[in-house]
């Protein structure tokens, strides 16, 4: 399988080759609440902030660990919160009372600040789950329908099953707290 996969990537011609490194293109942002919040991968250059300044956001929320995040410079006159969570590598497990924090500081940050972009370092894994989390709230909706939204909205999002089976337990917890069965 590598060599079929080397061969036809030596076979591409120059101009069908990936050219530019990640600081060079464009951020791949998608916009899951309009006007609101949006979602992708960490910004790494100062084209990258232009972009994100150029589309109208002054506020983020990152999601990623402060040495992910070594050499970030966010820009004057920006707002900005993080609450860091883990990814597939499994830096530590997942605290539920963690995500529960970030979600709170997102939304406070959306409400306060919009629009917000909300970021991870690939933009696939936890910001995507946070956006997820903030879309059942802010829309009403439960789980699963804000999962669609979110992967409609930002293909690559691949957010971790077993967090989001907490996000789930904690919106189903906000649910039941807001709205008492009638027993």
């Amino acid at each position: 399988m590598v060599g079929a996969l080397r061969r036809f990537l030596l076979s591409l011609r120059e101009a069908e080759r990936p050219a530019q490194p990640m600081q060079e293109r464009s951020l791949p942002c998608s916009w899951v609440l309009n006007n609101q919040l949006a979602v992708g991968p960490m910004p790494r250059s100062d084209r990258h902030w232009q972009q994100l300044e150029e589309a109208g956001f002054r506020s983020r929320f990152s999601c990623c660990y402060p040495e992910e995040e070594t050499g970030l410079i966010l820009p004057p006159g920006w707002s900005s919160d993080s609450v860091s969570l883990p990814d597939h590598r499994e830096q530590e497990p997942m605290q539920e009372a963690r995500l529960i924090l970030a979600l709170a500081r997102a939304e406070a940050l959306v409400k306060d600040a919009a629009p917000v972009y909300l970021h991870c370092m690939a933009g696939y894994e936890r910001s995507p789950l946070l956006a997820v989390g903030l879309t059942a709230r802010m829309r009403g909706i439960d789980m699963l329908a804000a999962l669609a939204w979110v992967r409609r909205c930002h293909p690559m999002a691949m957010p971790i099953y077993d967090h989001l089976v907490m996000m789930e337990s904690i919106l189903s917890t906000r649910s039941r707290s807001t709205h008492p069965s009638k027993d």
